[in-house]
């Protein structure tokens, strides 16, 4: 007959390696569910689209396959929003050309709504203005309507107003990844988060190379 003490050691010994067991399953189930997830969710498919660049030439979401990009909706003759969108995302377009991903890993994408007045030409001096990098960069422009469907496929508004301007969302500005999905959407302006959206774009940047 074993003795009662060595009886309860025995049985404390066993449930202490019961909860370590229980414990290490844990953390692994953990750190295996968060390798899996992804740290910014998928929100929605990017619709097709096929719009000009100022040079006249077709571009379609194709082009952007395997790239991480950034897109905006804008128009030229906005006073405020979009501007200081285009200013903010200049900055981060710095950062990422420090880094040498712009361009290659990362393009930025601003789409007008505003076709009347936005035509190639007033496209290009507003890219000049604005310190706009072409190279990674893509201005596009298509019908009116096209472009504020293609707007709504993505839960975007857009209204011509009387005075002939625009009001539209501010949280516009979309992180679409190669796979064309939408994986964070920002809000426009002064208040953009640009230090956020570095992050996020160095997130997916990692996704890519984990995919590859």
């Amino acid at each position: 007959m074993i003795p009662v003490r060595k009886a309860s050691k025995r049985s404390y010994i066993i449930l202490a390696l019961i909860i370590i067991i229980i414990i290490i399953i844990a953390i692994g189930y953990w750190l295996f569910a968060s390798f899996l997830k992804p740290a910014l969710p998928v929100k929605m498919n990017s619709p097709a689209f096929s719009l000009s660049d100022i040079h006249g030439k077709t571009v379609t979401e194709a082009q952007f396959d395997g790239k991480i990009r950034l897109t905006s909706f804008i128009f030229t003759r906005c006073p405020d929003i979009c501007p200081a969108t285009t200013a903010n995302m200049v900055a981060l377009q710095s950062e990422l050309q420090k880094q040498g991903q712009f361009g290659n890993e990362v393009e930025f994408v601003s789409i007008t709504f505003d076709p009347e007045n936005d035509t190639p030409e007033v496209l290009q001096q507003y890219a000049e203005r604005m310190g706009i990098d072409q190279s990674g960069w893509t201005l596009l422009r298509g019908d009116e309507n096209k472009v504020k469907d293609l707007a709504s496929q993505y839960n975007l508004s857009i209204v011509r107003l009387d005075d002939g301007l625009f009001a539209h969302s501010i949280t516009s500005l979309l992180l679409i990844d190669g796979k064309q999905r939408v994986r964070q959407i920002y809000r426009m302006g002064e208040d953009m988060e640009n230090e956020q959206i570095l992050t996020d774009i160095k997130t997916l940047l990692k996704e890519q190379q984990r995919d590859s």
